[in-house]
């Protein structure tokens, strides 16, 4: 019922908007070497006769762009509407809306993203529920958009899935006035996938809103978010089940006694089975649902003080407050409970629950003046609930169920120009021992010679681990823990990297990792691949990562070709004999690779904008960890390793005005392997025991309304 009522307000918008229509078109000549068209809105003639002025907007619409068009996050972030075709665009058309090159997606759409790569510093600074997996697609305070627009504003993104779904991911923003604005978000999708029981389905719905006083000097911002993701798991193929995608056997055919039924030659009659032919059939380890649900309500008051002059409209300082409260929920739910995750308790069905109620609270104080720079301060309360559910429970240990947390914390950012460089510095400090964070961040940037770019960076940061670390409840008896002594996790990591306009990126990154604490797959060898037994464990071995991604494009005439190639290496300082000890806690591929050659023109009098190309993509062996539905996280394993196989995706992509069409042949080089030797193994995997995505078409469009 939500999509459908969302689905006709947008419908409804839309009839609204063909009364003024406002055609966007490219306003600036473009550089050949950016192959970018960036747009401008061209108001008809008839129409700017009609309306001299906005009611909505004080900028006059003959002279509005796509420039004014703006949206804006709680970081400071804040972009234009973007309706160009790019590289950029292609590598983001997906199901999150951003670039895969370090995640490795899963066979059905709203599932899991195994990691090839690791960015330690691009997390929360707060202790999380758990339960990683879910929260790939799951929309955080900052990640909600505010409006600025001097017309209604619609987009429609729509792709398609794999069986029985659609995916919509939809926007609606209007200016009521100069000042206020709201906002209403929709994503939903679903998808019945090409394996047994994982169907993945969602809905995500966000309002936002933002006002501006008429000096500008008071803003607030809400926004509420209702979020449901649900999916079906099946704990990967069975032994049984990877033998026959991998081999995907040639058999003779029989008849009901078992002989073999002959050709009219005398000959048996032999089925070549090419390996794509009804996945659905091949068994999986389980049949069970996991859904997280949340619920968060935000508010953000900022006002402007100490202005410059007298009669100016700049202001040296602003101070501020918000607020948000979320409620989560995370549920197993197995109503035909097997022994893949060994005993359980007395009960007749598997519904494990989990809950995280979290407020916080922030005041604010920005200062900046050009002789001490820009300086932010932030004061913290966070108090966090998580709750296990289950108040008197039938287990040989009683644990506790829950965990009720208070903590204060403090943030000082500061950035200023220093002797020509860009310096940002930023410390993070709690103020209560337990689940405490202290961070710490140099950055440093400057432009040497013309076309070079120079940054360096040190990070620093010791935080808690996720709720589910230190306790966790279940109707299985091995997936029942409390630690209550686990260290913080150190982090430690420096980096260099340069730029070049022509020549590309050359980035590279160390990170010296104490206590790194993990899911591992602590399974005995003798339930290989039948049982599945996970464990926390904190390593007291220093670890060791290093990467470096060298990035570079170039334009020659109507052709581009791009290259993403990063190497990384980890050293657990320990004897590699010592397998039997600690386990390897960290494992990624040694080299990750993408290469792109695309062809950008256009057609009818250039009323078409196109690109077309493919893109190869390649990873070295290694250990990738595991996913266990039951936790919704990945876990450390060392006995199975992937990669190693090579995947080509074709796709076309056409722009005509403010709409976009993506077409995509996805893994195609899959069946033209078995094309050139029919008997060549299928060995690409996303995961332990979980093959990558089949060949697939696909196809999906963005549609921007402008009125």
């Amino acid at each position: 019922m939500r999509i459908n009522f969302v689905i006709l307000l947008f419908f409804t918008h839309l009839i609204w908007c063909q009364q003024e229509i406002i055609a966007v078109k490219d306003s600036d000549e473009v550089e050949e070497s950016e192959k970018i068209k960036k747009d401008s809105l061209n108001i008809l003639e008839k129409k700017i006769k009609k309306r001299k002025s906005s009611a909505i907007f004080t900028k006059p619409m003959s002279d509005v762009t796509i420039n004014d068009y703006k949206i804006m996050y709680l970081d400071g972030t804040e972009e234009s509407v973007d309706t160009s075709l790019s590289l950029e665009r292609e590598y983001s058309f997906n199901f999150l809306r951003k670039d895969y090159f370090e995640l490795l997606v899963f066979p059905n759409m709203g599932e899991a993203f195994n990691k090839l790569g690791y960015d330690f510093h691009d997390q929360f600074f707060t202790p999380q529920m758990g339960a990683r997996v879910k929260h790939f697609s799951y929309f955080e305070k900052d990640d909600v958009p505010y409006y600025e627009v001097p017309s209604a504003y619609t987009e429609l993104f729509f792709k398609s899935t794999f069986e029985q779904g659609q995916f919509l991911d939809s926007s609606l923003a209007i200016n009521t006035s100069p000042n206020f604005n709201i906002a209403i978000l929709f994503r939903g999708f679903r998808s019945l996938g090409n394996y047994s029981s994982s169907l993945g389905r969602s809905r995500q719905f966000r309002i936002s809103s933002q006002y501006r006083s008429n000096n500008d000097r008071y803003r607030m911002r809400l926004h509420q978010a209702t979020q449901s993701l649900e999916n079906q798991v099946n704990g990967g193929l069975t032994n049984d089940s990877v033998y026959f995608f991998e081999n995907a056997p040639n058999y003779v055919e029989a008849d009901e006694t078992g002989q073999p039924i002959l050709d009219e030659n005398g000959n048996e009659n032999i089925v070549f089975y090419d390996g794509f032919l009804d996945r659905n059939r091949l068994p999986s380890q389980i049949r069970a649902d996991n859904i997280l649900q949340g619920k968060r309500y935000f508010m953000e008051h900022n006002y402007k003080i100490i202005p410059f002059s007298k009669d100016t409209l700049a202001y040296k300082a602003s101070i501020g407050y918000s607020s948000s409260l979320e409620n989560k929920s995370y549920n197993f739910i197995q109503n035909r409970p097997n022994i893949y995750f060994f005993e359980k308790y007395d009960t007749p069905n598997v519904n494990d629950s989990t809950t995280l109620k979290s407020l916080e609270n922030k005041l604010f104080f920005n200062i900046s003046d050009s002789s001490i720079g820009n300086i932010k301060f932030d004061l913290y309360h966070h108090n966090w609930k998580y709750d296990n559910g289950y108040n008197e429970y039938v287990k040989d240990t009683i644990l506790s169920n829950s965990l009720n947390i208070n903590r204060i914390a403090s943030k000082v950012t500061w950035d200023k120009q220093i002797f020509g460089f860009s310096t940002k510095l930023m410390a993070y400090k709690s103020l209560n021992k337990d689940f405490s964070t202290d961070a710490f961040t140099v950055n440093l940037s400057r432009k040497i010679f013309e076309d070079f770019k120079l940054e360096a960076s040190y990070k620093y940061r010791s935080q808690p681990l996720d709720f589910n670390f230190y306790l966790l409840e279940s109707d299985f008896k091995e997936y029942n823990w409390e630690n209550k002594n686990l260290l913080n996790q150190n982090f430690k990591t420096r980096s260099v990297a340069i730029f070049h306009n022509k020549w590309g990126s050359l980035k590279s990154e160390w990170t010296l990792i104490n206590n790194y604490t993990f899911f591992y797959n602590n399974t005995p060898l003798s339930y290989f691949n039948e049982r599945f037994k996970t464990v926390v464990f904190q390593t007291d071995e220093i670890i060791d990562y290093m990467k470096i991604r060298f990035d570079q494009r170039f334009d020659f005439g109507n052709f581009t070709w791009a290259n993403n190639i990063q190497y990384q290496k980890v050293n657990q300082k320990k004897d590699i004999d010592e397998i039997l000890g600690d386990p390897l806690a960290l494992n990624v591929p040694e080299w990750l690779i993408r290469s792109t050659f695309m062809l950008t023109s256009s057609l009818f009098n250039n009323s078409l904008f196109f690109q077309t190309g493919a893109t190869f993509f390649y990873f070295t062996e290694f250990y990738a960890d595991q996913f266990n539905p039951l936790l919704s996280e990945f876990v450390t394993q060392n006995n199975t390793k992937i990669g190693n196989y090579p995947r080509v995706d074709v796709f076309f992509n056409a722009k005509i005005q403010t709409s976009r069409i993506f077409l995509k042949l996805e893994n195609i080089s899959a069946p033209i392997k078995h094309l050139i030797n029919i008997d060549a193994p299928y060995n690409y995997y996303s995961g332990p025991f979980v093959p990558y995505r089949d060949f697939s078409f696909r196809i999906g469009i963005i549609w921007n309304f402008f009125d």
